[in-house]
């Protein structure tokens, strides 16, 4: 996990040489012929619509046969209801993915512990839904246990929203990341209940109204696993997390000084520490003016890059603030 996760900068070149072999477009014809289950083309609306459940398999890809690397002639794609599609989509132009309904309209991985690591697989290679160009906007679905990310989008642009992301096989192992976006990103009204980096704070990114429940494994706030992140900001509104025994907000490895400002943050979670910094040269200023925090303690044992808070007016690290709509 922890390489997987070291992703620096001078591996971007590695990154893509190894997304070669998928980087060709599937048609749409060759998307019927490889997909289980019913769909339909609508030429006029460049619109793909799922209307019955089944898999992507496209033989030639071997390993990574579910992925289908979505043609800029296709610009909507649509899961119905009662629908559930095993597939991975990945994007190099603007493309809205939607379902019919948040909870029964659901793109699918996998029961497998650890699909990544026991296929060979680098995980950030098979994100269920990930972008290479353009606007990615995935709206009113559900994303059920990812071989790899539920979404990515380095450096390119996610516009996520009423979407549930969830691993019910137990977060630890599986590398089912929450979301990440580049600059101008936003993510809005979206349930997490999955293992690893919810939110990563690597580029420019807008959080409004979204829930965490964390399971085992899952971090709400990733500050980033190298030094891409550095002068980056998160911003935070109406955050709600609660459970298990993690940092709320972490800093793992690399070179950098972040900034998360969260107005509206209710956290009851008695077993987690709010803030971590693993490495002396990450950095954080924190900022928090509307909050109902309660959490074990303020840092804990892996607390030792440079930190900065203000949180309901103080600069006082405590384990306990309230000073919600105030």
């Amino acid at each position: 996990m922890i390489f997987a996760k070291e992703i620096c900068k001078s591996f971007i070149a590695i990154v893509f040489l190894s997304l070669y072999a998928t980087i060709k477009a599937q048609s749409v014809g060759e998307l019927i012929s490889g997909y289980s289950g019913n769909m339909k083309w609508n030429d006029l609306t460049k619109t793909v619509t799922f209307l019955t459940s089944g898999d992507v398999v496209f033989p030639e890809k071997g390993v990574k046969s579910f992925i289908w690397v979505i043609p800029t002639s296709v610009t909507n794609v649509v899961i119905k209801k009662d629908v559930r599609v095993n597939a991975v989509f990945h994007s190099h132009a603007d493309v809205c993915i939607e379902g019919e309904d948040r909870k029964t309209s659901v793109v699918y991985g996998t029961e497998l512990q650890s699909w990544p690591q026991k296929h060979r697989v680098v995980e950030y290679t098979i994100c269920t839904f990930q972008n290479f160009g353009g606007t990615m906007t995935i709206k009113n679905l559900t994303s059920l246990n990812p071989r790899g990310f539920h979404v990515r989008g380095w450096g390119t642009t996610m516009m996520v929203s009423y979407c549930d992301f969830l691993d019910t096989r137990g977060g630890h192992g599986n590398h089912s990341d929450g979301v990440e976006g580049g600059d101008g990103s936003v993510f809005d009204n979206c349930y997490f209940e999955t293992g690893d980096d919810i939110f990563k704070v690597y580029f420019d990114i807008l959080v409004t109204n979204c829930t965490i429940k964390m399971v085992q494994n899952t971090v709400p706030i990733q500050l980033g696993w190298g030094s891409y992140s550095d002068r980056k900001t998160g911003t935070f509104r109406n955050l709600k997390r609660g459970a298990v025994d993690n940092a709320i907000i972490n800093g793992r490895r690399g070179k950098y000084n972040v900034t998360v400002n969260i107005d509206g943050c209710d956290i009851d979670n008695p077993n987690a520490v709010w803030v971590a910094l693993n490495e002396t040269t990450t950095g954080l200023k924190c900022n928090v003016p509307n909050a109902k925090i309660n959490v074990k303690s303020h840092t804990g044992q892996f607390m030792n890059g440079k930190y900065e808070l203000n949180i309901c007016g103080f600069d006082t690290q405590l384990n306990q603030y309230n000073c919600i709509n105030k």
